[in-house]
């Protein structure tokens, strides 16, 4: 199964919010229990993937998360920023996850940096 960087971003708001993380619209429950895994691998959240003997898919039988990580914090805040969004949306649909994290933060610290600029030049 592919990656899709749209289905974790909604895997981890649906977490953030105390929503039910198994009920995504839009998606099959394949679709978001291996999305739940994959998120879980990257350090995103905590939780676990239980299988069991007959299952022989790449997707698991069942995935709990618990809660988000440190960095499953940092990287939907991220997420949430459109401007960011929509940049990794058109110009990083295939990239690495490290480098999804990589673009997200330094075009939130080149935003940053150019709002300061503006306020100290008083140009808000």
């Amino acid at each position: 199964m592919k990656r899709d960087m749209a289905l974790i971003r909604l895997v981890l708001l649906a977490v953030e919010a105390g929503e039910d993380p198994d009920k995504i619209e839009g998606y099959d429950s394949d679709a978001i229990r291996y999305h739940q895994a994959l998120v879980i691998e990257a350090g995103l959240a905590e939780g676990k993937m239980l299988d069991d003997l007959s299952n022989t898919t790449q997707v698991p039988a069942n995935v709990f998360i618990k809660k988000l990580t440190w960095q499953g914090h940092e990287f939907i805040d991220l997420m949430k920023q459109s401007e960011i969004w929509n940049t990794i949306q058109r110009d990083f649909k295939e990239a690495s996850f490290g480098t999804v994290i990589k673009v997200a933060r330094e075009l939130a610290e080149g935003w940053a940096k150019k709002r300061v600029n503006d306020l100290l030049s008083g140009n808000s």
